[in-house]
């Protein structure tokens, strides 16, 4: 079974000490940190140094490793004051990855919709499009080079980047230096995979399991014509396919949960141990 990881996101609100202290309870050995939250660690000074290295510190105290910083940002943001204001702030970011102990950041690509950045729009499947995201990508990418760390980009089905395929061209037309894609099969299911979802997942792996270093743990939901990723378990998803993916395909790579409250963990945490179990058996 891959080791397991959470987003910090799951605590909002907690101490960085009392994060720590549960999420060792539940066996955790990373996190994937958001910079920006509150953890009563010098919260007026989100993008310092030195609060970097204390959140880590206090992390590390408990055997758990961060992973990788979440930036995530619309960064096609229609708001272009918005779009460049979120773009320095994840350049910030992307600054402190050493300080943090690791060399990922992830963000996903967002949409032109000119209010949601989760809804889709027909702009964001425009060549202009494409290419505006290319410019950006590669921008931050340079910039994480600079810093000796990785951008990962995480698609999803209603965003720019909104297929598998989608994310090897990027890899392709940009290269591997300094940029990779995150392992979230949950982003990329249409609602017609979920009849075929093996093939679906098996399709995902083929073409983004080589640029994933992380992968994450959530679930697919389409209901009533609207698509969101919730928890583990509450959605459509097959999860002994993925697992079984996961174990066979990217052993090595930090599972990390995503979209559950603390009250909520163990549960997830049992239904993807079920499931790796099962992968096993078969």
């Amino acid at each position: 079974m891959n080791k397991l990881g959470f987003m910090s996101y799951i605590y909002l609100g907690w101490s960085a000490e009392a994060i720590a202290e549960d999420a060792c309870k539940h066996g955790f050995t990373y996190v994937q940190i958001d910079p920006k939250q509150a953890m009563q660690v010098m919260d007026d000074e989100p993008f310092s140094l030195r609060r970097a290295e204390k959140i880590r510190a206090i992390f590390e105290k408990k055997g758990i490793s961060i992973v990788g910083l979440s930036g995530y940002t619309n960064l096609l943001n229609p708001n272009l004051q918005k779009r460049e204001a979120k773009q320095k702030q994840l350049e910030k970011m992307i600054d402190l990855c050493s300080a943090y102990g690791t060399r990922y950041i992830a963000t996903e690509t967002g949409s032109l919709h000119p209010t949601n950045a989760w809804r889709d729009f027909e702009g964001n499947r425009t060549p202009e499009a494409w290419d505006e995201l290319l410019k950006i990508i590669d921008l931050l990418r340079n910039r994480a080079v600079k810093k000796d760390a990785v951008l990962l980009i995480e698609g999803f089905a209603l965003n720019v980047l909104a297929s598998p395929e989608q994310g090897v061209r990027l890899m392709e037309q940009l290269g591997t230096e300094g940029l990779a894609l995150i392992m979230d099969p949950f982003n990329y299911l249409t609602q017609e995979d979920l009849s075929r979802q093996e093939a679906a997942m098996s399709n995902i792996f083929d073409c983004i399991a080589p640029y994933s270093p992380i992968a994450h743990a959530k679930d697919t939901l389409y209901h009533e014509g609207v698509f969101t990723t919730p928890r583990v378990g509450t959605g459509q998803a097959d999860w002994h396919v993925y697992a079984a993916l996961l174990a066979t395909r990217l052993p090595d790579v930090p599972l990390i949960l995503e979209h559950a409250k603390p009250e909520e963990v163990a549960e997830c945490l049992d239904i993807i141990r079920k499931s790796f179990e099962s992968a096993v058996r078969t």
